[in-house]
């Protein structure tokens, strides 16, 4: 359950709340519903991504995970490393973990398979940055936001925040 606290005072947005949700919510079961927030610094992505992993939190028995990738700074966290805290937080021992991006993305993967969690990667610099951090599985979701946009993973949907309407301010 890593998923930080969620604004308590989460006001509009509600057309984009219910886009979020259906996406998720609605999937073919196939492969693992992702959904991509995208747009400029401080338009709210996060605090949109937040509200809605806490609504469907309930969905995921087995957890949410929760990363800042920092994409919009001058380090962006490395998907390597951030394998190793999202396999730690499973429960894998490690000293286990293998060393290089694809095993651990392999393994990963693995762990996850019979699982239903949610993530959310938050700041993402790329979609190359997220690829790793992508369940196989369909148990599993992605709520991933970013400032640039998020292309090639199969969004089932791709939200494009701008600043709230006047009305919805």
């Amino acid at each position: 359950a890593q998923l930080p606290a969620a604004q308590p005072h989460f006001t509009g947005r509600h057309a984009r709340v219910a886009q979020l949700m259906t996406a998720i919510t609605t999937a073919d079961g196939r492969v693992p519903p992702i959904v991509t927030v995208t747009g400029v610094g401080g338009v709210g992505k996060t605090a949109l991504a937040l509200h809605a992993a806490h609504r469907l939190a309930d969905r995921y028995p087995d957890g949410q995970l929760y990363v800042d990738l920092r994409g919009a700074g001058p380090e962006p966290a490395d998907p390597v490393e951030v394998l190793v805290t999202f396999l730690t937080a499973l429960g894998f021992p490690e000293g286990e973990i293998p060393e290089t991006l694809d095993e651990r993305a392999a393994l990963f993967r693995s762990v996850v398979a019979d699982r239903r969690l949610l993530l959310l990667l938050d700041n993402a610099a790329s979609a190359a940055q997220l690829r790793p951090l992508i369940p196989g599985t369909p148990g599993c979701a992605v709520l991933a936001t970013g400032r640039a946009a998020l292309w090639g993973l199969g969004a089932g949907a791709d939200v494009d925040l701008d600043v709230l309407e006047p009305q919805e301010a």
